[in-house]
């Protein structure tokens, strides 16, 4: 994104007019790279500075951050320097990605000097630095030390700016002599390589527009042009999009940008829309990694223990042949004189032989005796290991739907309950074993198809809610042979039509395993055919009494009647 200083340059503008005068109430550092100022002005406003090296910013935040319970040095630094301060002026130093706010220490304080918060959005090289009459008096990070070896940073110095290099603020006129290029793109990576504080994508706009007015590329009408842009360019905050998901948030749109544009009154509304939900992406797919991970990691563990289970049947499965082995030695018990080593025997049942080794220690009918109780030892192996494999099949089964569950969710809250469903479980665990489920798991997501209420559930806990919280004459479908979601349509005395039901079905269809492979088989019942056994794993339940009906799957979001949101 553009979060360049001419991006900057703008926003700083809004935030002097919103925070101007205001006094700083509160301080906290919900994180190492964030910071949240609670100023009023009037009203109550939060300032956010964020100095996350993959995406610095600062603006405003409508967001209660949670405070640790110990306060970071530099946070504490803060506030005894900067509580009940009055914020006299935002602005932008030079043409740089540095923010400058000035504030004047509480009346309290009549010995102190003015306090300066500088705000360097410069990557990984992001910091916030506090100072007092132009000397340090701390940072967020690497205070002390020589910055890249160049810029000392330490504490009752005077703050330096960081070094720019060999670049020039774009009003510098040496400019028209270096820049360059026969085309938009040549001409883009000149200014990025030369003009200081200007973003690639806020180049090639750039470039473009100039070339798309004057054709041919000329120093001088190119400086004038630049400067024209950066100083005088039409003002539409927006944010563009891309199906969807926030692609970039700009001061005008930018036509080098391809998406839909999302406007705004102001470029600090603009970025708080833009920065939320590039956060909210970013902790819907942590949390889908982790919850993945998780589930992944148990299925492969229960899988481990079908493997050891079968291993262990393949060896018990020779009891029968033990216990022939135990009756053809006492039936021949006559023939053996003693000490022999192995003997071959007429399998009366079939007319087969039966070789059969024998210990030639001890008599034929403890040789007898000792395969029969080899047979009794592998037939109660073999039905302990029936009750082990039962568990372990429901429990990778299980598993099985959870990654199924969590390949379908939606949005955070559909990972959050699922997260309380494994915390539950006892498949991942909460720092300190705090269990945050203080109620019963919701009816799920809610449509309303053709006047009838269809309840489709988003996670195993939801699905056996769903299912038998609903009414004796409710319809229930499910995916044939997939792990689906539950899905119920509230009858409450009458009968659905056939497109009502057609239409649930898809849904169902949609929620399922079976939703990339086209065509899907959808059985349903009455809720009073279904029966959940005993010591069953959530979502599992066993049914009666069905039809079937073979959908393609359809997510009808026109139907949907209520969403959950973050």
């Amino acid at each position: 994104m553009p979060q360049d200083a001419y991006t900057l340059r703008y926003l700083c503008g809004e935030l002097d007019k919103i925070f101007c005068g205001g006094k700083i109430n509160r301080i906290v550092q919900p994180s190492a790279d964030e910071v949240v100022f609670t100023v009023y002005n009037g009203k109550t406003t939060k300032l956010l500075v964020d100095v996350n090296p993959a995406a610095p910013r600062i603006g405003i935040t409508e967001k209660e951050k949670e405070s640790p319970l110990t306060a970071p040095n530099f946070c504490m630094l803060l506030r005894k320097h900067l509580l009940s301060a009055t914020v006299r002026d935002i602005s932008l130093v030079g043409f740089d990605r540095i923010v400058k706010i000035d504030l004047s220490p509480s009346s309290e304080f009549f010995d102190e000097g003015e306090k300066t918060l500088y705000v360097e959005l410069m990557g990984r090289y992001s910091n916030i630095i506090l100072t007092e009459n132009g000397k340090v008096l701390g940072g967020n990070r690497g205070i002390n030390f020589f910055d890249n070896g160049v810029r000392p940073l330490i504490v009752g110095r005077e703050y330096l700016f960081p070094p720019v290099g060999d670049k020039k603020v774009p009003k510098d006129e040496a400019l028209s002599e270096i820049l360059c290029g026969d085309d938009a793109k040549e001409l883009a990576k000149s200014v990025t390589e030369n003009v200081q504080g200007i973003a690639p994508s806020t180049a090639t706009e750039m470039a473009e527009q100039y070339f798309a007015e004057h054709g041919v590329f000329s120093g001088k009408s190119f400086f004038v042009f630049m400067n024209d842009f950066l100083y005088a360019q039409e003002y539409s905050p927006c944010v563009i999009t891309d199906k969807g998901a926030v692609k970039d948030v700009c001061v005008f749109p930018y036509k080098c940008v391809s998406g839909e544009v999302k406007n705004f009154p102001t470029l600090v509304l603009a970025e708080e829309f833009y920065f939320n939900e590039k956060n909210r992406i970013k902790k819907f797919a942590a949390l889908k990694e982790r919850l993945t991970s998780a589930a992944s990691a148990a299925l492969k563990k229960a899988n481990k223990r079908l493997s050891a289970i079968n291993a262990r049947e393949k060896d018990a499965a020779s009891a029968d042949l033990n216990r022939l082995k135990g009756e053809l030695i006492l039936a021949n018990i006559y023939k053996f004189k003693g000490g022999e080593k192995s003997c071959v025997l007429d399998n009366y049942y079939d007319g087969t032989t039966v070789e059969i080794e024998l210990d030639e220690r001890i008599s034929a009918a403890a040789n007898s005796e000792r395969y029969y109780k080899k047979y009794n030892k592998q037939k109660r192996a073999l039905a302990a290991l029936a009750l082990q494999r039962e568990a372990a099949e429901s429990e990778a089964d299980y598993l099985e739907s959870v990654l199924d569950f969590i390949g379908m969710a939606e949005n955070i809250c559909d990972l959050a309950e699922i997260k309380e469903e494994l915390i539950n479980a006892r498949i991942i665990s909460e720092k300190n074993n705090v269990r945050r489920r203080t109620t019963e798991p919701t009816l799920g997501r809610v449509y309303d198809v053709y006047g009838f209420t269809v309840r489709v559930g988003r996670n195993n806990a939801e699905n056996d809610k769903i299912a038998f919280s609903a009414k004796p004459d409710d319809i229930w479908l499910h995916a044939k042979n997939f792990h689906s979601s539950h899905v119920v349509i509230e009858t409450r005395g009458t009968e659905p039509r056939e497109k009502t039901l057609i239409a649930a079905a898809e849904i169902c269809a949609y929620y399922s395993g079976g939703r990339s492979g086209g065509k899907t088989e959808i059985v349903y019942t009455r809720r009073k055919f279904l029966k959940k056994p005993r010591g069953a794993k959530l979502g599992f339940c066993t049914y009666t009494d069905f039809k079937s009906v073979t959908v393609m799957p359809e997510k009808h979001a026109e139907f949907l009647k209520s969403r959950d949101t973050e």
